[in-house]
Formats: structure tokens, sequence, C-alpha cells
């Protein structure tokens, strides 16, 4: 994976482009993310968007469908690692 951040403004969003890359190194396809934060009830309500927005490669389909699932996955980690401290 390669990224790049966009947009980072405290507390509230950040903005980043990632392409996942294949075994020669190049980009099989490229992600736009918007993530925003705010403030309920005194916890935080996280709402994430992310879109594929360069599709470069036929082997990228199983990749992109499983972006839900890692993005879940990568999520529970953050969360179970933030509970602990």
């Amino acid at each position: 994976m390669t990224g790049v951040y966009h947009q980072i403004v405290k507390p509230e969003r950040l903005v980043f482009t990632s392409a996942a890359l294949g075994a020669d190194g190049s980009p099989l396809f490229e992600v736009l993310t918007t993530m925003t934060f705010a403030e309920q009830t005194g916890k935080t309500k996280q709402t994430m968007r992310a879109r594929v927005i360069i599709k470069t490669t036929a082997r990228a389909g199983p990749y992109i469908a499983g972006m839900e699932q890692g993005w879940t996955q990568s999520l529970e980690r953050l969360a179970e690692s933030l509970a602990k401290t």
C-alpha cells in the first residue's frame, strides 16, 4: 500500500488517497477515503467513505470486493488497541 494525506482538520476530518500495489509494485487501484469525526453524547461518531477513483487492472476486483471487510477488521483492531490504553 501507498498513500497520501490530502486534508487533516483536527479533530473533524481526514482525507487521503491510498493505492493497493501488485507484486511488481505497480498500483492495482486507487481509493479516495474521507473520514469524519463528531462528538455525540460523549462518544465519537466516525463516518467513513471510500471510493475507488482509479481501477487500473483486472486483478483489482477481489481486492475491491474485500474493502469493506478489510476496513471493518482494521477498525475493530484499532478499537481493541484503544480499549487497552
